[in-house]
C-alpha cells in the first residue's frame, strides 16, 4: 500500500510548527512500513491553485491513501480541493495545540478540522478524521485502525461475490439487491445455477480427489464413520467450487447448500466450505449474501477466519450459543476436530468440534424493513465451552446482559445468521460503520 502525506496550511500560524507536525504524521506512516515516494508537501490556504501541479495530482490520485494534515486552520474549501475526485481514500489529520496559556492559538488545527469536516458532511462525503498527537502510541494506534478500515472498504468493493443456487423456501434473510450492494459498497454479485457447481465438482480429477480424501483423513478423527462415497463427493464439491470461483473471478460465494447438494449430489457442501474460509476465501450457506458480507468485513477486520452460524439458544448463565451444521473453519477450533455428518440429513461430511475461547465481536450486516442497512454488534468473550449440539457451537457471553440482547434482537428484527469474529475490534466497528454512513448499534 502507497499512503501519500499532503499537509494543508493558512501561513499566519506557526509555519514552523506546521511544518513539524507534518513531518511528524509522515514518520508516523513510515514506522508502520508505508513509506511515502517523496517528502509530503505542505500546501498553503493562498497559493493552493499553483501547489497542486499535475505531478502532485498523479501522486495523489496513484496512492491507495491520501493522509491529509490538517497543520493549521484553513477554510474548507481548500481541503474539499485538495481531494477532489479521491474522497473514497483520504483521512483528515488534526492534532492538539502545542501549547496553551496566554497568547493565541499556534495552529488551530481542530477548528479546521471541524469546519472541513461539516463541509463535508454536508457534501455527502464520509471522511475519518483523526485528531491525535502524532508522536504517541495511540496516534499509531488509531493510524493501524484507519488502515484496515479503508483495506476492508477497498476489498467489499472490489469483491465479486459467487451465489451458487439460490435460498431455500422460507429464508427470506437470504434475499438482496444487485444494486443496492453495488451502490451502498461497490460490491457486484454473479449468479451460478447450482447445477453448474455440481458438473465442475464431477469434473475433479481422481488424483486430486485420493489428495483431498488423504487430507480429510490426516485432519479429522472418525472420519472412517463416514461414509466413504460421501467424503469423496465433499472433496469433489471443495475442487469443484475453487475451479469455479477461478473461472468466474469469484472472490466469495454463498451456496444453496441443503437439500440439493445432499439429495442430488450425493455430499455435503460444510467440508468445501469450512476449507475455502480458512483459506481467506469467504462462504456462506444458505445462500446468505449479506450473512457472507458480514464474514467479509470480519476477516478483513481482524485477518482470522471468522464463524457463520445461527444464534439457537440462551444458556441459563448469560450467554448466547451460536451453532451451525458443521462448516466452521478448523482454524477455530478448541478441541479436536471430528469428521461427521449433517445432523439433520445424515450426509457428510461435516465438521464437529466446539469453538475456541477468546474476544469476540458478533456481527451482523442487518437490512430494515424499508430496506435500508445498518451493522448489528455484539462484543463479547468465547467461552471455552464443550460442544452444545452436533456440528459446531460457540458459547458467547456478551457484554450487555445476554437476555436482554437478545431482546433487542427480536425487537430490531435481527437476521438468524450471524458471523462470530475473533479478534475483531468494536472501535474498528464503528470506524467501519462511519465510513460507509450506515449505522451501528451494539448491544
Amino acid at each position: 500500500m502507497h499512503i501519500q502525506v499532503v499537509g494543508a496550511s493558512r501561513p499566519q500560524f506557526d509555519r514552523d510548527q506546521a511544518h513539524a507536525v507534518l513531518n511528524q504524521v509522515a514518520e508516523v506512516v513510515r514506522s508502520l512500513g508505508y513509506a511515502s515516494r517523496k517528502p509530503p508537501p505542505m500546501l498553503t490556504e493562498w497559493d493552493v491553485d499553483r501547489q497542486l501541479t499535475p505531478e502532485l495530482m498523479q501522486d495523489l490520485h496513484a496512492a491507495d491513501l491520501v493522509v491529509v494534515v490538517v497543520a493549521t486552520f484553513v477554510g474548507a474549501d481548500m481541503i474539499v480541493k485538495i481531494i477532489k475526485g479521491i474522497e473514497d481514500k483520504v483521512i483528515l489529520w488534526a492534532v492538539p495545540e502545542p501549547s496553551v496559556g496566554l497568547g493565541r492559538l499556534q495552529l488551530n488545527s481542530l477548528c479546521g478540522a471541524i469546519i472541513t469536516n461539516n463541509a463535508l458532511k454536508l457534501l455527502g462525503q464520509q471522511i475519518p478524521v483523526v485528531y491525535a498527537d502524532p508522536k504517541t502510541d495511540a496516534a499509531r494506534r488509531e493510524l493501524e485502525s484507519q488502515l484496515r478500515v479503508l483495506e476492508t472498504v477497498q476489498a467489499l468493493a472490489s469483491t465479486v461475490l459467487g451465489v451458487i443456487g439460490q435460498r431455500p423456501s422460507g429464508y427470506y434473510p437470504s434475499d438482496f439487491d444487485e444494486l443496492q450492494l453495488l451502490s451502498q459498497f461497490g460490491l457486484r454479485v454473479k449468479r451460478i445455477p447450482l447445477e453448474r457447481a455440481f458438473e465442475y465438482g464431477q469434473q475433479v480429477s481422481d488424483d486430486a480427489v485420493q489428495a483431498g480424501v488423504a487430507e480429510v483423513r490426516r485432519l479429522l478423527a472418525n472420519s472412517d464413520a463416514v461414509d466413504s462415497q460421501q467424503i469423496v463427493q465433499s472433496v469433489r464439491a471443495e475442487g469443484g467450487l475453487r475451479a469455479l470461483m477461478r473461472d468466474e473471478g469469484i472472490q466469495a460465494l454463498c451456496v444453496e447448500c441443503w437439500p440439493q447438494y445432499m439429495v442430488d449430489y450425493g455430499g455435503a457442501v460444510c467440508w468445501a466450505n469450512s476449507r475455502l474460509i480458512d483459506d481467506g476465501i469467504m462462504a456462506g450457506c444458505e445462500a446468505d449474501v449479506h450473512g457472507t458480507i458480514t464474514m467479509l468485513i470480519q476477516k478483513h477486520l481482524s485477518g482470522t477466519s471468522p464463524f457463520f452460524g445461527d444464534l439457537v439458544h440462551l444458556a441459563h448463565d448469560d450467554r448466547l450459543v451460536f451453532w451451525h451444521c458443521g462448516a466452521a473453519p478448523l482454524s477455530l477450533a478448541g478441541e479436536p476436530q471430528r469428521a461427521s455428518v449433517h445432523p439433520n440429513r445424515k450426509v457428510g461430511l461435516t465438521v464437529d468440534f466446539a469453538l475456541k475461547s477468546g474476544p469476540v465481536t458478533v456481527l451482523r450486516l442487518h437490512r430494515d424493513v424499508s430496506g435500508q442497512y445498518s451493522l448489528m454488534a455484539i462484543p463479547g468473550e468465547a467461552l471455552d465451552d464443550p460442544l452444545y449440539f452436533s456440528g459446531n457451537t460457540v458459547a458467547v457471553r456478551p457484554r450487555s446482559d445476554a437476555k436482554q440482547v437478545l431482546a433487542e434482537l427480536l425487537r430490531d428484527g435481527a437476521e438468524h445468521h450471524f458471523a462470530v469474529g475473533y479478534g475483531v475490534e468494536l472501535g474498528d466497528v464503528e470506524r467501519l460503520a462511519n465510513r460507509l454512513n450506515i449505522p451501528l448499534k451494539i448491544y
